[in-house]
């Protein structure tokens, strides 16, 4: 065996098993879950004492939704069964209904309605995140919010007879992915490889853009907003499943 062989061998070996997410190794994911999995009990215990001294906060509530959501993420790059990210989701559905807040972020919502979507969760749970999109709608602090066109397609596919709106809140990011829901499915095709292929550096501004160079940050970056238009759209995604930011096991789930 040559040397760039037993090289490359060894680089495999130090994945986890049927690792999904590149840039990292077993080493690396097994220490951010251990991580993340303190930062859920230490939430929790916060959460507790709050609880016990009347004083939970709708921002106490967010706090472990999106912890939990971060280990989903983190538990699909490793790849683990996806019925633990199910699971997972249930939970911060459940923790979601009653962190809505006036300050409440787009990027939360999109990401808890495609996963909501992708992961067949059942109609109670998805309709926790819809009535937090409907809230936000209503009475968002964000002077530029409006009903917005991605969030609304992909509720709208799970649960029909919401508003149809013709725009996007945040053009810059999520304008593309928006147009690809009103063309044809041969042309939606090829625009979303050219969207998955821009998808990283649109989110230059993002918090965890480059997290994988930082210490114990990365996560896996993951477009599940991307999964979310193709199943609806029934895309032939054989042009785009290799992109990295592509969650095309989750798409192709058959659900728990």
């Amino acid at each position: 065996m040559t040397f760039f062989k037993k090289l490359f061998r060894r680089s495999e070996e130090t994945l986890c098993p049927n690792q999904r997410a590149p840039l990292k190794n077993a080493k690396y994911f097994e220490a951010m879950l251990t991580k993340q999995d303190k930062i859920l009990q230490r939430t929790s215990a916060t959460n507790e004492e709050l609880t016990a001294a009347g004083k939970l906060t709708s921002y106490n509530y967010w706090a472990l939704a999106v912890d939990y959501l971060s280990k989903i993420y983190l538990i699909y790059s490793m790849g683990k069964p996806i019925t633990e990210c199910y699971d997972l989701f249930i939970a911060a559905a459940r923790l979601y209904e009653k962190s809505w807040d006036p300050d409440s972020i787009y990027p939360d919502m999109l990401d808890m309605v495609s996963l909501g979507y992708l992961l067949q969760v059942p109609d109670q749970e998805f309709g926790y995140i819809v009535q937090y999109v409907q809230q936000a709608d209503q009475h968002s602090s964000e002077p530029k919010w409006t009903p917005d066109g991605v969030l609304w397609f992909i509720i709208n596919a799970r649960m029909p007879g919401g508003p149809k709106p013709t725009s996007v809140i945040w053009p810059k990011i999520s304008q593309d992915i928006f147009a690809i829901t009103k063309m044809q499915r041969p042309q939606a095709e090829i625009a979303m490889k050219t969207y998955l292929d821009k998808w990283y550096q649109l989110h230059s501004q993002d918090p965890w853009y480059d997290n994988h160079k930082k210490e114990l940050c990365y996560k896996g970056y993951w477009a599940w907003e991307a999964g979310a238009v193709a199943k609806i759209m029934q895309l032939d995604d054989s042009s785009f499943k290799d992109n990295p930011y592509y969650p095309y096991e989750l798409v192709h789930w058959t659900g728990p």
